[in-house]
C-alpha cells in the first residue's frame, strides 16, 4: 500500500457587508453576524488516487461559481478539479454569494412586475461581485489544503449522538392520515412521526507521523437549522461544535459532513410544540421571520456538547488504530435518475391557478410574500411541466471514495433518511459515510411514505426525483461502493 498524504485548510467566508441570504421563501438581507461562517477543506492523496472534500457553512452548493473556480485552480496541474467534492452544512443563515434561485423561479412563472419589490442596502454584497468574493476565498482555501499535504495517517470510528429529530409529524384526518412538516404535536390529532431520528455519527480522524491529531471529519445526519428564520449570519450549531472540540482537543480542523436528513432537523417537535402552536404555523408558512418560544442558543450548546462527546469517544478508540497506508480509491458516478413528473391534469390545474394569480395582481397591486408562498406548489408544477418537455431524467454526480476500511458516498439531495439506512445496511465496508447536499442542487428526495403523507418536502415543487430515483441512487451507490471492496478482499 502507498503512504497517504493529508492536507487541511480553513477560511472565514463572513463578508464585512450585508449579503443576500437564502434558505427561506421570504426576502432576507443580513443585518448582523452572530458567528463566522466558514469553509474547510481536506485533501487526501497517495500518488495513485486523490480526493478533496470542501465543507461550506452555506445552504446550497454554489454551483454558479464552479466554472470560475475551476479556471482559478487550473494552475494546480496535479489536482484534478473533478476530484473535489463540495458539500454544505445547510445553515439557513448564510448566502449563496450570487442570487436567490427561488426568486428566479418566481420571476420565470409570474414575471417580475407583480412580485414583491426587493429592497437592498446600498452596500449589499450580491451578484457578480459576491461570486468573485466567494471564488477567491475558495480558490485560496483549496490551494492551501492541496499544497500543504504531508505524510500522515487516518482512522475511523462509529459513534452516536442525539442530534436529529423527525420534522414530519403525522396526524389523523377524517378516515385517513396526513403529514405536516413542522406540525404541532400538541394537537389532539397527532399520531406519530413519519421517520424516526438517526443518532449515528461517522468519524474520520487524521494524524501526522508523530501521532498528533490534525483534524476530524464528522458525518452527522442533521442540517444546521436551529437559527434558520432570522436575519443574522451564523454557522448554527456547527459554530458551537468547533468551539467545544477546540477546548477538548486543541485547534484541530473540523470537516462537517451533512448526513441524509431530508426528513430530519435539530428541533424536537414533541418538546417545543406546546409553547409554539401559533409559531409552528408561521414557521411552516415560511413567509416571515418568526420569534419562536425556545432558547436557540441553549439548543445549539446541547447539540454541540453531544457531538463533541461522540468525537471524544471516537478519538479514544481511533488513536490506537492509525493507518498510514490506507487503500485510497475515488470514483465519480454520473447518474441519470428518473425525473419526477407531473400529470397533464395536475399541470393544467396549476396553470389555471397561475393565470388566476396573474390576473389578480399588477405592478400597482403586487403580490405579497404570503401570496408567493401560497403559489409555491402551482408554480412548481408549471416549472416541472416545462422541464419534462425537454427531459425525463435528472443528472447528478456522486463521489464514491474508499479510505481504508470505510467509504464515503455523496449525493446532491436533501435525502430522506431511509435511503441512507438502506445503503449503510447493505454496504460491504464496516462504515459508510452518506453525505447529502453535495455537488449539485437536487431538492428533497422523499420516501414513499412521505409522498403518500404529503406536505412540503414531498411534492413535485420541492423535489426533482421521487422514491424511484431514491431506489436507483441506493442501488448505484451500493454497486460502486461494494465494487471497491470486492476488488481487494480482506483489505
Amino acid at each position: 500500500m502507498k503512504a497517504i498524504r493529508i492536507g487541511w485548510a480553513k477560511t472565514d467566508l463572513t463578508p464585512d457587508r450585508p449579503v443576500w441570504m437564502i434558505g427561506q421563501m421570504y426576502h432576507r438581507v443580513s443585518e448582523s453576524v452572530r458567528d463566522p461562517i466558514t469553509a474547510t477543506a481536506l485533501a487526501l492523496e497517495n500518488g495513485e488516487a486523490q480526493a478533496v472534500f470542501v465543507s461550506l457553512d452555506m445552504t446550497e452548493v454554489p454551483m454558479h461559481a464552479m466554472e470560475r473556480l475551476k479556471a482559478r485552480l487550473s494552475g494546480l496541474g496535479d489536482l484534478n478539479f473533478e476530484n473535489i467534492s463540495f458539500g454544505v452544512t445547510h445553515t439557513h443563515n448564510a448566502s449563496d454569494f450570487f442570487q436567490d434561485f427561488m426568486r428566479l423561479d418566481n420571476e420565470s412563472v409570474f414575471g417580475e412586475d407583480i412580485l414583491p419589490e426587493l429592497y437592498f442596502p446600498d452596500n449589499v454584497l450580491r451578484g457578480e461581485e459576491a461570486q468573485t468574493y466567494l471564488v477567491e476565498k475558495l480558490a485560496d482555501l483549496i490551494t492551501r489544503a492541496w499544497m500543504q499535504r504531508m505524510p500522515g495517517g487516518v482512522s475511523a470510528a462509529h459513534e452516536y449522538a442525539a442530534v436529529s429529530f423527525s420534522r414530519r409529524a403525522v396526524f389523523a384526518r377524517g378516515d385517513g392520515e396526513e403529514t405536516v412538516m413542522y406540525g404541532d404535536c400538541s394537537n389532539d390529532r397527532f399520531l406519530r412521526f413519519e421517520p424516526g431520528g438517526d443518532s449515528a455519527v461517522e468519524l474520520l480522524y487524521t494524524w501526522d507521523l508523530q501521532g498528533n491529531l490534525t483534524g476530524v471529519a464528522v458525518n452527522v445526519p442533521c442540517p444546521s437549522q436551529v437559527f434558520e428564520l432570522h436575519r443574522f449570519l451564523s454557522a448554527d450549531y456547527w459554530g458551537f461544535v468547533r468551539g467545544d472540540v477546540a477546548s477538548a482537543l486543541g485547534e484541530i480542523y473540523i470537516l462537517p459532513l451533512c448526513g441524509a436528513a431530508g426528513d430530519l432537523s435539530p428541533i424536537d417537535l414533541v418538546k417545543i410544540s406546546k409553547s409554539n402552536q401559533q409559531e409552528l404555523l408561521l414557521w411552516g408558512g415560511q413567509a416571515q421571520e418568526v420569534q419562536r418560544n425556545f432558547d436557540m442558543v441553549r439548543i445549539c450548546e446541547d447539540l454541540a456538547a453531544r457531538i463533541t462527546e461522540a468525537v471524544m469517544r471516537g478519538y479514544r478508540q481511533a488513536k490506537t488504530e492509525i493507518d498510514e497506508s490506507p487503500v485510497l480509491k475515488h470514483e465519480c458516478l454520473h447518474l441519470q435518475l428518473p425525473l419526477r413528473l407531473v400529470s397533464k391534469e395536475a399541470y393544467e390545474a396549476s396553470l389555471a391557478e397561475v393565470n388566476r394569480i396573474q390576473s389578480e395582481f399588477s405592478p400597482e397591486h403586487r403580490m405579497t410574500t404570503q401570496d408567493v408562498v401560497c403559489a409555491f406548489e402551482p408554480q412548481g408544477d408549471v416549472l416541472r411541466w416545462r422541464m419534462q418537455q425537454e427531459t425525463s431524467v435528472f443528472p447528478c454526480v456522486s463521489h464514491i471514495v474508499r479510505i481504508g476500511a470505510v467509504a464515503l458516498a455523496t449525493n446532491p439531495f436533501e435525502l430522506f433518511s431511509e435511503f441512507a439506512q438502506r445503503m449503510k445496511a447493505r454496504a460491504l465496508p464496516e462504515q459508510l459515510f452518506v453525505v447529502q447536499l453535495s455537488n449539485g442542487i437536487g431538492g428533497y428526495l422523499p420516501s414513499r411514505p412521505a409522498v403518500a403523507g404529503g406536505s412540503y418536502s414531498s411534492k413535485p415543487a420541492s423535489t426533482f426525483c421521487g422514491p424511484e430515483g431514491g431506489d436507483l441512487l441506493v442501488e448505484e451507490t451500493l454497486r460502486a461502493v461494494n465494487r471497491m471492496f470486492e476488488e481487494q478482499p480482506g483489505c
